[in-house]
C-alpha cells in the first residue's frame, strides 16, 4: 500500500527534522558555531571534543534516517533496516534528546512492517 509507505516516509522525515536541534546544540557546545549561544568556556577540552564527535555522529544518523525515508517511498527492503538502525543509533549519539525522533522513526518502521507479507 502506497499510503503506508508515504506515511512511513513522512514520519521518518519528521523524526529526522526533529533531531536537527539536538545536533545543532551539540555543535554549539563544541564551539563549532553559535546556534543557541551555549557557552562552554569553562569545561574541559575533552568534553568539547566529545560533544563535537557526538554532533558529527548525530548528523550522520540524521542522514541515515533521511535515506531510510527516501527508500521507504521506493519500497526498498533496506528502508526498514535503515530506519531501525537510525532510531537505535540516535539514542547512542544524543540520548535524551533523541526520544521524540526515535519514537517517530519507530512508528515509521511499524508502518513499513504492516506491508510485509506474513
Amino acid at each position: 500500500m502506497f499510503e503506508n509507505r508515504l506515511a512511513a516516509a513522512a514520519l521518518a522525515a519528521l523524526g529526522a527534522a526533529a533531531a536537527v536541534p539536538a545536533a545543532l546544540a551539540q555543535f554549539d557546545f563544541a564551539g563549532v558555531f553559535d546556534a543557541f549561544n551555549i557557552e562552554s568556556d569553562d569545561v574541559p577540552v575533552g568534553l568539547t571534543v566529545l560533544a563535537g564527535v557526538s554532533a558529527v555522529l548525530t548528523t550522520l544518523v540524521i542522514g541515515l534516517a533521511l535515506t531510510g525515508a527516501a527508500l521507504a517511498l521506493t519500497q526498498a527492503r533496506t528502508a526498514r533496516t535503515l530506519l531501525l538502525t537510525a532510531a537505535v543509533a540516535g539514542f547512542a549519539t544524543a540520548t535524551i534528546l533523541w526520544i521524540a525522533p526515535g519514537v517517530l522513526l519507530g512508528a515509521a518502521v511499524m508502518l513499513l512492517d504492516r506491508e510485509r507479507p506474513a
